[in-house]
């Protein structure tokens, strides 16, 4: 983990100096490592995500020409409104072999399903607030989307780590203001929203197992029985409203 972390580094301090402190184009850090601009606990995380509006041509175009040598496109998609491109390098440690990766995606977030799609618009780039985020024992200096957006994308993923991730905002942040609206605006299909925290996010955090593996994952003893509780009550209480 600690290896990952100074690769990364390295590799983000290259990046945003060849963006002009990831100002051109604008690159916007979503995923986990967003999370800790958002949460006062971090956990590990496998890939550093950043996301790009589309506008006048193709910026990921932009972003393969300053592409460190020492790293590699291990995929790349493109679409007619989406693109999405992957750095990889591979480091020896030990007898092992260390992935470090870097995803990029322009235009549009997907899931795993075609239903699942987040639109990047103007309002989730240019809404965004730099925040230092600490790598490797060093704040670097990233954009993060609002807290409805990031919100929104940790929902409509909602693999096992992300709906940890949502416990862990709501508990300390609450429900994000005018999330719902930004749902219409964001979600070409607004009911994926609803459906996930109905059929996969609440019923999680409402397992039993559930507080062991949030507690995990964060290393903590700090999240409770009653602080689960008043996250399902939040969550709850914004699927009546």
């Amino acid at each position: 983990m600690k290896k990952r972390e100074k690769e990364l580094l390295t590799a983000v301090k290259r990046l945003s100096t060849s963006t002009e402190g990831f100002t051109d184009p604008k690159l916007v850090l979503i995923g986990g490592y967003a999370l800790r601009a958002f949460v006062r606990f971090t956990r590990f995380t496998r890939d550093c995500d950043f996301i790009v509006r589309k506008k006048d041509g193709w910026n990921l175009d932009r972003i393969r020409l300053i592409m460190p040598e020492d790293y590699s496109i291990e995929a790349e998609e493109r679409h007619e409104s989406y693109r999405f491109m992957r750095w990889v390098k591979y480091v020896s440690y030990d007898k092992a072999r260390i992935k470090v990766s870097l995803d990029f995606m322009e235009g549009e977030i997907r899931g795993r399903k075609p239903e699942e799609v987040i639109l990047i618009d103007e309002a989730m780039v240019e809404g965004s607030r730099s925040a230092f985020i600490s790598i490797a024992g060093e704040e670097v200096m990233f954009f993060v989307p609002s807290y409805a957006d990031y919100f929104i994308m940790k929902v409509v993923s909602s693999r096992a780590s992300d709906i940890r991730d949502i416990a862990s905002l709501v508990l300390e942040n609450g429900i994000p203001e005018g999330v719902m609206e930004r749902v219409k605006e964001v979600l070409p299909n607004p009911k994926v929203f609803e459906d996930k925290l109905k059929r996969s996010v609440i019923p999680e955090i409402k397992r039993t197992t559930f507080l062991d593996s949030w507690r995990g994952i964060f290393a903590t003893t700090s999240y409770t029985d009653e602080g689960k509780k008043r996250v399902i009550e939040r969550l709850e209480g914004l699927m009546r409203d």
